[in-house]
């Protein structure tokens, strides 16, 4: 029988559930400050770590994208929901739409916010080493290729907990796995609203990046975010909680 991974959290007692997939160099503990403006009343989150990471760290990584959407659909089989949005950011942005386009009848909307493509994100060999090789210094690549703004006790906190949250053969695993996904077509099989959100400042996932994902969703939008590069639950918590909380209402 195989191992179900945990959630870190489950918060809320509201009819709206919502599935929450954190991005490739931190777990779940990216949302932690927009979870304390969460509005619980209304919405039940549940927090996901992915295999490898956080809670379930001594779980194998997943082998690829599918597998990822596969592990967060076993997981809230578990919790019972036979109904619920999700909510992903970056490499969890891309997984919460291939959990939409695997069960399309369950998955209510979907806000991925700064995703990578569906369609992967092809590097070359001294690329993607560069990439690897980021471990070794996470602040500066944040800095440099996808926060530039993020403020440097936020950055402190977020490299902190990278380094608490997973290990180097855990980078490299999920490395793989968000630069190589291939199911752009499968989105048409999703009629449900995908709402895909970008920071004003993030070099890497701009609007221009996000076309062919937009073009392949049957009832897609893309909405900015003010004052945010790719990390927005952290530059920008307050007005990006209430557009996330809005796009999952949809």
């Amino acid at each position: 029988m195989s191992v179900i991974a945990k959630f870190a959290a489950v918060e809320g007692a509201g009819p709206r559930k919502v599935l929450v997939l954190h991005g490739w160099a931190l777990d779940s503990g990216v949302w932690l400050t927009t979870r304390a403006l969460s509005n619980t009343r209304d919405f039940t989150w549940a927090y996901l770590d992915f295999p490898a990471y956080g809670v379930n760290r001594a779980m194998a990584p997943a082998a690829d994208v599918d597998g990822m959407a596969q592990a967060a659909l076993a997981a809230v089989d578990e919790l019972g929901w036979s109904s619920f949005a999700v909510l992903g950011h970056s490499m969890g942005g891309a997984t919460a739409l291939r959990v939409a386009t695997l069960r399309p009848q369950s998955v209510t909307a979907v806000a991925a916010v700064t995703p990578v493509s569906p369609g992967g994100t092809p590097l070359d060999a001294d690329t993607f080493a560069a990439f690897d090789a980021a471990w070794a210094d996470p602040a500066a690549a944040i800095r440099g290729h996808l926060s530039p703004g993020m403020q440097a006790d936020d950055l402190t906190r977020l490299v902190d907990r990278n380094r608490a949250s997973m290990d180097r053969p855990t980078w490299t695993a999920y490395l793989k796995n968000w630069t190589s996904p291939d199911f752009i077509p499968a989105l048409a099989d999703y009629a449900g609203a995908v709402t895909l959100f970008y920071g004003q400042t993030d070099p890497f996932v701009t609007a221009a990046y996000l076309q062919p994902t937009l073009k392949a969703l049957r009832k897609g939008r893309l909405v900015a975010l003010d004052d945010a590069g790719h990390y927005p639950m952290i530059e920008s918590a307050a007005a990006s909680q209430a557009a996330f909380e809005s796009a999952l209402r949809l």
